[in-house]
């Protein structure tokens, strides 16, 4: 009776399994051809003439969109907010030329931040389409920091009165547990190379090590005299203006009358105090009124990319152009991360190419496993094995991991203000076994061998296995200082010298021989080329390829309005920084627990 009982309840479990996947595959289904119809039944926007191009900045700057989760986006109906640099570059450079665009309106409150070498290849774009003629002007009612770099490159900046537009300057703040994990007796497992290397300093120490603040203090002073001496040569103001007035900043706003509009005015960031309905009357004035709408006529540039770019013709010669954007992890992973499987499998598309004459593989990343990153290394290097030079484009970060695969590259190109080196190594794994004892909680058992469960999160490490792990650490710094040493043609004695950890600007990187040019993607495509002695290529930007559905639905979401998010509690942020930290050590996958990742370079904006 029981076995009766036991098939007949395993049948119509297996009934509603079938059941569930019937409706979950016919509500797909159905959700997709909504989907296409949608997106079929849509007209193409039109660019209206002498009309504005609308660069509505949302999200931070971004390399590489990270890969979106389609079924929390139709289930919240939220979309991630990010702004390709790539996208608002083509756009300027389309709009130069194109007699529809009257001029830029660069809006920028939906702008959340983005790295400065991100910020300058934009700035970059404005400068050169202010070129043609045509004017660009900014306008908010609040300007961030990265928001006042790029209005500053604008030929008018308009603020709304109740806004502010100041620059605060650059700062690096941990979060640190030492004192917290002592109390519950948690065991820090330790084992590094580098005395710069301070990732895991949140986890041992209570404070920022000296070695860390000067890691820190050198790129953001590199990055802070680079954003002033910018934003003041393009505004017109004297040299070390931005400084006197953040300085002196409570005298400055007091004589302000403690009106941040009118200091923002005053300071130079912008040209006017203007309401909102004051900038619509005035843009209708320059652009033209949009009858259908009421207000000015204008494009926004997504839209605008949609019917002005148009698909690159591929040539017989093609360099190759493979993006690596976020944590380097082993095997596979979405877009806004760095899996060792999907990454060389990119590259692998791209040098069994027959057309392809050369790669350029552009980096923005702090790193992450060490096996993930050789893995990665070695791919491009079969590349160069077939005579495929490659060269590495670093943008906002190359450091560590990021650097590591970047390397052996035929050509390393880096912006000034580029992050990179901390060539280093370390491993952590916490373990429990006091804060276990603690509360009574024992494990016990036997193995065939000494080390056979020798490493433990209940029992901690045993000696063999901590000199098992600090060797295979040692062992990695060495093959990290070789790697560096053959694909720079210096000593490993000459590479130690820069190397423990150590994070240098793009600028510094040069001279101290890690870095061979500085320049952006642009001109390391121009310089693999050169290598390749190819003059007629195309690009070739190669991606994972996506499925009919994945591209409707992206496309349908291009349609979905984002909402809009407030801002955050103070109490919220701290508790999503202490989350993050703490994810940080679940993102570890390296199989021998070896990580080359710079925690001393920015993440984000």
């Amino acid at each position: 009776m029981f076995d009766l009982l036991k098939q007949a309840g395993g049948m119509l479990i297996n009934g509603f399994r079938a059941l569930n996947t019937v409706v979950f595959g016919v509500l797909s289904a159905l959700i997709i051809a909504a989907l296409i119809a949608s997106v079929a039944g849509q007209d193409q926007p039109e660019v209206p003439e002498g009309g504005a191009l609308v660069l509505n900045l949302t999200g931070p700057l971004v390399e590489q969109k990270s890969a979106v989760d389609y079924p929390t986006v139709l289930r919240t109906g939220q979309v991630p907010k990010e702004t390709l640099v790539a996208d608002v570059v083509a756009a300027l450079t389309l709009a130069k030329d194109d007699d529809r665009i009257g001029l830029v309106i660069l809006q920028l409150d939906g702008l959340s931040g983005g790295l400065l070498p991100k910020l300058e290849r934009i700035a970059e774009a404005i400068t050169d389409f202010r070129e043609s003629g045509k004017k660009v002007i900014a306008t908010g009612t609040f300007y961030n920091q990265a928001g006042v770099f790029l209005s500053a490159h604008a030929d008018e900046v308009l603020l709304d009165p109740e806004g502010m537009a100041l620059p605060e300057g650059y700062a690096a703040y941990r979060t640190y547990y030492k004192t917290l994990l002592d109390d519950f007796d948690v065991t820090i497992n330790l084992f590094k190379v580098g005395k710069y290397k301070s990732a895991i300093e949140p986890f041992i120490r209570d404070d920022m090590s000296d070695e860390d603040k000067e890691a820190r203090l050198a790129y953001l002073t590199t990055w802070w005299d680079a954003y002033t001496s910018t934003v003041e040569e393009a505004r017109g103001l004297e040299s070390g203006m931005i400084d006197s007035i953040l300085n002196d900043a409570p005298d400055q706003l007091r004589e302000a009358g403690g009106y941040l509009g009118e200091l923002s005015l005053r300071a130079g960031m912008v040209d006017k105090l203007m309401p909102a309905d004051e900038r619509r009357k005035y843009f209708e004035e320059l652009a033209g009124k949009d009858e259908e709408t009421g207000g000015y006529q204008g494009i926004a540039f997504m839209d605008y990319l949609s019917v002005a770019r148009k698909p690159v013709e591929q040539k017989d010669d093609r360099v190759a152009v493979i993006t690596a954007v976020g944590g380097i992890v082993d095997g596979s992973a979405e877009a806004g991360s760095i899996g060792s499987r999907s990454l060389t499998k990119l590259i692998r598309k791209a040098h069994e190419d027959e057309n392809v004459r050369a790669i350029v593989l552009r980096v923005d990343s702090g790193g992450g496993s060490k096996s993930a990153s050789e893995i990665i290394r070695r791919e491009l290097q079969h590349a160069q094995d077939k005579g495929i030079p490659v060269v590495a484009s670093m943008a906002s970060v190359a450091a560590s991991g990021g650097y590591w695969i970047s390397s052996t590259a035929d050509q390393i190109w880096a912006l000034p203000t580029t992050v990179t080196g901390s060539i280093g190594i370390y491993g952590m794994i916490p373990s429990l076994e006091n804060t276990l004892d603690r509360y009574g909680i024992h494990s016990d058992g036997v193995g065939t061998t000494a080390f056979a469960g020798s490493r433990s999160l209940e029992r901690g490490f045993t000696d063999d296995a901590r000199d098992v792990t600090q060797q295979v650490i040692e062992y990695g710094y060495a093959h990290f200082l070789r790697t560096v040493s053959e694909g720079r043609g210096m000593t490993t004695d000459e590479v130690h010298e820069v190397a423990q950890g150590r994070v240098w600007s793009g600028a510094k990187a040069k001279a101290l021989g890690l870095v061979d040019e500085l320049g952006d993607l642009e001109e390391a495509i121009a310089a693999a080329a050169e290598l390749a002695e190819i003059e007629d290529y195309s690009v070739w930007h190669v991606e994972k390829e996506k499925s009919m559905q994945e591209q409707v639905i992206q496309q349908f979401l291009t349609e979905v309005v984002v909402l809009e998010q407030g801002v955050q509690d103070p109490f919220e942020a701290l508790f999503m920084r202490v989350k993050a930290d703490f994810e940080f050590l679940t993102q570890l996958n390296d199989p021998y627990g070896a990580y080359v990742i710079c925690s001393d370079c920015p993440a984000g904006p």
